[in-house]
C-alpha cells in the first residue's frame, strides 16, 4: 500500500517526500517502521496530504484516508487516484468534506462543548452502556453523511464516489438495478473497466442544501428503510 500511495502521491507533486510529525523520513524508513509495528504511523505528511491507513480484519477490509492539508488540482483525480482504483480487491472510495464529515460523525457532547456548538434541538440518545459508563450521545442516525462500519465494506456517501465490482457484492444489492435508479434521480454513472464512477454533484457535500440528493444515494446504495420504494 505504501507503494501505491507513493504511485498517487507522485501524480500529484514529484519529487515525493514525506514527514513524520514533521522530520522527514525516507520510504525505507517508513517500510522499517511498519514492518515492525505492524501498523501506519500517525503524523504521517507527504505532498500537502495526511495520510492514513489502517486494518479492520475482523470486519474484512482496509483502509486508506488522504486529507488535504493544502489545495491541489483535482482535475482528472480518476487519472491520479487509478493505482487505488484498480488495485486487486478494491471496495469503494468517495470524496469528502472534512469538517462536514466530522460532524455528521460526531457523537460525543465534549467535542460540541469544545467548539463551542449547541446540543439544543440535536436528537440524543444512550450509548448503551452500562453504568458508570453510560451516558446520553448525539444520535447521528438520521444524519445522510454518516459513516457506518459494515462487514465487508462502509455505508458512506460522497458527491464523487467510486465503487468497485466487490462493492455490489458486499453490500448486497443489484448493480444494474442500483444504476438504473441512480441515473432515474439524475446522478451520473460512468463505468471504467473495474469500477463504476458516481457523481451526484460536481461540488462536494458540505451542508444539508443538497439533503435530498444525499438522501436518494444513501437509500439507492444501501437501500435503507425509511420509506424509499423499489
Amino acid at each position: 500500500m505504501l507503494v501505491l500511495v507513493e504511485e498517487v502521491l507522485n501524480k500529484f507533486s514529484s519529487p515525493v517526500v514525506f514527514f513524520l510529525h514533521g522530520n522527514k523520513a525516507d520510504i525505507k524508513t517508513l517500510e522499517k517502521k511498519i514492518l515492525k509495528k505492524k501498523s501506519w504511523p500517525s503524523g504521517l505528511v507527504s505532498g500537502g496530504f495526511e495520510i492514513r491507513f489502517g486494518l479492520l480484519p475482523a470486519l474484512g477490509y482496509c483502509f486508506l484516508v488522504l486529507e488535504e492539508l493544502e489545495s491541489h488540482d483535482n482535475t482528472e483525480l480518476d487519472e491520479k487516484i487509478k493505482p487505488i482504483l484498480c488495485v486487486e480487491g478494491f471496495i469503494q472510495a468517495w470524496v469528502s468534506d472534512v469538517e462536514y464529515d466530522f460532524w455528521q460523525n460526531a457523537t460525543d457532547p465534549l467535542e460540541y462543548e469544545g467548539s463551542g456548538r449547541s446540543l439544543s434541538g440535536l436528537p440524543m440518545r444512550s450509548n448503551g452502556l452500562p453504568p458508570p459508563l453510560d451516558q446520553m450521545e448525539v444520535d447521528i442516525s438520521g444524519n445522510p453523511g454518516r459513516n457506518v462500519h459494515r462487514q465487508g465494506y462502509i455505508e458512506a456517501i460522497g458527491s464523487t464516489m467510486w465503487l468497485g465490482n466487490l462493492f455490489w457484492d458486499r453490500v448486497g444489492v443489484d448493480r444494474l438495478v442500483s444504476i438504473s435508479l441512480l441515473e432515474c434521480q439524475g446522478v451520473k454513472v460512468y463505468e471504467c473497466g473495474r469500477f463504476f464512477k458516481v457523481v451526484t454533484s460536481d461540488e462536494v457535500f458540505f451542508d444539508d442544501s443538497t439533503l435530498e440528493k444525499q438522501r436518494a444515494l444513501r437509500q439507492i446504495l444501501f437501500r435503507e428503510r425509511d420509506g424509499f420504494i423499489l
